[in-house]
């Protein structure tokens, strides 16, 4: 009662699918009714009434392969079994049992496992198991590596291994329940094990009328013991006129002997190429009441070959007068026999001279021989003759080949012998640039009424020209060029100095043709040559003019000209003559052409903005030349030292304080070194204190300051001395200021009345 509360919906869901619900085809009904949970080793069943209507529309046949075998003793076999419908079609999830019926030898060792929980497969005894149709391809291996042995299931099939320690027949039902028709729903196959194993005659090929021996072998399966006694009966099935012995007929049966074999030989009635087909089978004698039985039943084939010869002979279609050209000779044994007493004869024509041959050839006038002997099955032997056409004409020449069985074949080649001759032409400039690409034109031309074959064209750079790639020459393959025609090609040089190049260039082709051309070029070039001119020296704020030359040295006119002038980071641009014009530091002039030998000259002017070196770089640049200069300008600048004194209080009355406050300023271009700061206090004053960018020190009145090592243009700094009022009067304070760019002190003095 457990389950029942879960039948009804599956029962529901079964009526649906056999109404037609999609995919239910492809559904086993006991995926649905059978119990569900893990796996049970007990006989599934539909539910109440499956089995008294066709609860597996779907499912109409059960085919099992194969249905009746013969195998020896412990090995196993394997039964396939596939569930298809009405139309033929496998099913996959449909159940399969298999059962080994009494009285039979064997068992089953293994059985298709797929499914899952409840519906998978499973060997519930040695002789009951149950499986379920696979739902995608697999393939057994029978893990080992000869894939000759695997078995390929495809869809809707399942399968169980059967085996035998034992001699005889296994009976074997395979029973698929949801096939509603008794009459298909099942298969009884045949499985007959025997002690027995053997070895068939080789598959064979002889020469035709050689006697051949057909051997085959029984043994035991198990430790490969001979069988005697066991028939062996052949049967030609096809091929040409033969016979077996012992009886001289179309059939022969022999028993094997105590080594387990049993022979006969086969023999043609008259020697002609074929196969024949010879059938052998093995039948077990009678014994122990039992009859004789077939063991098996195989084929032989003997193939019959007779030996072959051919020859084809193979030369150029043309050739020219005095040319060497070649015939080619193949000489093959086409047979799986060999051909013996080979013999080659070739007679050349008239006007064809013989040069020489490969193997060598016995030479008697115009006829050359060739004595090959015997040529295994399948060889080849290659012969090649060279000769020479000593006139016009169209040459037909034969080669024969004769050899033992009356065996002969005949080939020929047809040569027409003509003349060519060649003519060669080269095309350059007369003149060009060091840096241009020169192009030279070959064109060779067949003026001749015959094909030159090879032609080849070679150009020889003189010294001082190589190839775009580097090279020294260049060589051009032409091949076949026929009558009339012409080919060119081009070579594309440049030179290395100039000067005056006379290039040569020569074509060659078979039969000893030859032309020659030559071209003559003047290599030239323009050589720039550029200087500036300017001060040297140049103070801060001030402007300099430059002068700038440029020379064509050399003997070839400098095109499209560009003068660049790139100023220094410390100069700026204030004019230039000769349209030049300025883009960002950069002022260029466009020069144009300067003829060969001639110069041409700029101005610039430029204000210096910052002290140091400026080092101005001048480039000219045109077609095949360039050239640069520099030249560097010392930037000076003019240090100029303010001195300031005041006094922060004035009047002051004796006994009281007042501060000095003395300032420095580099109000030049250049930088301040070296500046001393001394102070000397009236004989109404007394020292106090004093500070600084560098230290004090106090001798009586005087205040000297450390020298300041530097102070930049425009910078300032500041001293304050602190001095004491001792007695009423008109007190002044002194200040000198002494530098490195100083040729005299600066004096300052700062007046401070103090009373009572």
């Amino acid at each position: 009662m457990r389950n029942a509360s879960k039948m009804i919906p599956v029962l529901a869901l079964t009526a649906i699918c056999l109404v037609g619900l999609t995919g239910c085809r492809d559904r086993y009904p006991h995926s649905m009714v059978w119990q569900p949970g893990d796996l049970h080793r007990s006989h599934g069943e539909p539910a109440e009434g499956g089995y008294y209507t066709d609860w597996d529309p779907y499912a109409a046949e059960i085919e099992v392969k194969p249905v009746t075998d013969v195998n020896p003793v412990r090995t196993q076999h394997v039964l396939v079994a596939t569930v298809k419908d009405a139309e033929g079609m496998p099913l996959p999830q449909r159940r399969v049992e298999w059962i080994i019926t009494d009285p039979s030898v064997g068992a089953f060792v293994e059985v298709d496992e797929s499914g899952w929980r409840a519906s998978r497969g499973h060997k519930v005894t040695n002789n009951y198991a149950i499986t379920h149709t696979n739902t995608g391809p697999h393939v057994l291996t029978r893990g080992n590596d000869d894939p000759s042995d695997d078995v390929v299931l495809e869809t809707g099939q399942s399968w169980a291994v059967i085996t035998s320690a034992v001699e005889g027949t296994t009976h074997v039902v395979a029973y698929a329940p949801g096939i509603y028709n008794w009459d298909k729903h099942k298969v009884f196959v045949t499985k007959h094990w025997y002690d027995v194993t053997y070895k068939l005659p080789p598959d064979a090929v002889n020469r035709i009328g050689a006697p051949h021996t057909l051997t085959t072998m029984v043994m035991t399966h198990s430790d490969g013991k001979p069988l005697a006694g066991y028939q062996v009966n052949y049967k030609i099935l096809s091929g040409p006129a033969a016979m077996l012995e012992p009886g001289g007929g179309q059939t022969a049966s022999v028993k094997t002997n105590a080594s387990g074999q049993a022979s006969v030989t086969l023999k043609q009635r008259t020697p002609t190429p074929g196969m024949n087909e010879v059938e052998v089978e093995i039948v077990k004698p009678a014994g122990q009441g039992k009859e004789p039985l077939h063991v098996h039943t195989g084929k032989a084939v003997k193939t019959w070959l007779a030996p072959g010869i051919a020859i084809r002979k193979t030369a150029p279609a043309t050739a020219m007068v005095g040319q060497t050209f070649t015939y080619n000779i193949v000489v093959t044994s086409p047979g799986k026999v060999a051909a013996n007493n080979v013999v080659v004869t070739d007679q050349l024509p008239e006007g064809i001279q013989y040069v020489d041959s490969s193997p060598k050839a016995a030479v008697s006038g115009s006829t050359l021989t060739w004595r090959l002997g015997s040529m295994a099955p399948g060889a080849s032997k290659a012969l090649t003759v060279n000769v020479k056409g000593n006139r016009t004409g169209e040459f037909v020449n034969p080669v024969y080949v004769k050899a033992d069985d009356g065996l002969s074949d005949k080939s020929q080649a047809v040569t027409v012998i003509k003349q060519a001759k060649l003519a060669l032409s080269k095309e350059g400039p007369a003149e060009a640039l060091i840096c241009d690409t020169i192009t030279y034109t070959l064109k060779v031309t067949n003026t001749g009424d015959a094909s030159a074959t090879n032609v080849r064209i070679e150009d020889t750079l003189p010294d001082g020209m190589k190839t775009t790639d580097g090279r020294s020459s260049a060589a051009f393959a032409v091949q076949s060029l026929p009558a009339g025609q012409s080919r060119s090609a081009t070579v594309k040089v440049r030179a290395s100095r100039t000067g005056t190049f006379t290039n040569k260039a020569s074509a060659t082709g078979d039969g000893g043709l030859t032309a020659d051309a030559m071209a003559k070029t003047i290599v030239r070039q323009p050589m720039l040559k550029v200087s500036k001119a300017g001060p040297s020296e140049q103070y801060v704020g001030r402007p300099g003019r430059y002068t700038i030359t440029v020379e064509n040295t050399g003997d070839a006119e400098a095109r499209n000209t560009v003068l660049t002038d790139m100023l220094p980071n410390n100069m700026e641009f204030v004019s230039a003559s000769g349209g030049g014009s300025l883009s960002g530091a950069r002022i260029t002039w466009s020069l144009g052409t300067i003829a060969a030998k001639a110069s041409k000259q700029v101005t610039l002017s430029a204000r210096a903005t910052r002290i140091g070196a400026a080092v101005n770089r001048v480039m000219v640049e045109a077609y095949c030349t360039e050239a640069s200069a520099q030249m560097t300008t010392n930037v000076k600048g003019i240090p100029a030292i303010l001195l300031e004194t005041v006094d922060v209080a004035d009047p002051i009355e004796v006994g009281a304080n007042t501060t000095y406050v003395i300032t420095v300023t580099n109000q030049g271009s250049a930088v301040g070194t070296n500046i001393k700061i001394v102070c000397i206090l009236p004989a109404q004053q007394d020292y106090v204190s004093a500070t600084g960018p560098t230290s004090a020190s106090v001798d009586g009145k005087t205040v000297t300051f450390a020298s300041l090592a530097s102070l930049a243009p425009k910078a300032q700094t500041t001293y304050r001395v602190v001095a004491k009022g001792t007695e009423s009067g008109d007190a002044r304070f002194k200040v000198q200021l002494t530098s490195d760019q100083l040729t005299v002190p600066v004096d300052e003095t700062e007046s401070t009345n103090i009373y009572e």
